[in-house]
C-alpha cells in the first residue's frame, strides 16, 4: 500500500510540475507577444519617423527649386521687358514716319 501511496504522490507531484511548467510557458509566451508588440510600435514610429524626415527634405529640396525657377523666370522677364523697352522708342519713331508719310487719311 505504501507504495501505491507514493506513486500515486509522484504523480501529483509530477502534475503539478506540468501545470507549474504550462504556466511558465503560457507566460513566456504572453511576454514575447507583450515584446513584439513593443518592438513592433517602436518600428513603426521609427518609419513614420524617418518617412516624414524624408518628406520634409524633399519639401525643402521642392521648395528651393521653385525658389531658383522663379529667380530664373524673373530674370527672363526682367531681360524681355528691357528688350521691348529698347524697342519702344523705334516703334514710336516708326509709326510717327508712317503717320507722316500718310498724312491724315
Amino acid at each position: 500500500m505504501e507504495a501505491l501511496n507514493q506513486i500515486k504522490a509522484a504523480e501529483k507531484e509530477a502534475e503539478e510540475i506540468r501545470q507549474k511548467a504550462q504556466r511558465e510557458a503560457r507566460d513566456i509566451v504572453n511576454g514575447v507577444k507583450e515584446a513584439m508588440v513593443a518592438e513592433n510600435r517602436q518600428s513603426m514610429a521609427f518609419i513614420r519617423e524617418a518617412a516624414q524626415k524624408l518628406a520634409d527634405a524633399q519639401k525643402i529640396k521642392t521648395q528651393d527649386e521653385i525658389r531658383a525657377l522663379e529667380v530664373r523666370r524673373a530674370a527672363e522677364r526682367r531681360k524681355v521687358r528691357e528688350e521691348a523697352e529698347k524697342r519702344v522708342s523705334q516703334a514710336g519713331e516708326i509709326l510717327f514716319e508712317r503717320i507722316v508719310a500718310n498724312g491724315d487719311r
